[in-house]
């Protein structure tokens, strides 16, 4: 969904395929899944990180805390002041 939100505000539609074909830096996600350039849009923005830092591990398919929602969701309202 960030995704989808940066792609139509930047208008860069390049942006949905960036990272389609990259090697994961997370060891719990492979490149060949269907949200993984999804992942690495709002990682590489600083808009999201991974769940455990020690262990480098996203957990995608685990549930956000409402706390972590509001961060990610200001996060994303910064990002987009500058379009």
């Amino acid at each position: 969904m960030v995704e989808d939100i940066l792609t139509k505000v930047t208008g860069d539609d390049k942006l949905s395929t960036k990272y389609i074909g990259n090697k994961s830096p997370f060891p719990d996600l492979r490149g060949d899944l269907p949200y993984f350039n999804a992942v690495m849009v709002v990682t590489t923005r600083g808009i999201m990180e991974a769940v455990d830092l020690t262990t480098g591990e996203f957990a995608p398919m685990k549930p956000v805390s409402g706390a972590d929602a509001l961060l990610i969701i200001r996060k994303l309202k910064d990002e987009l002041r500058f379009f």
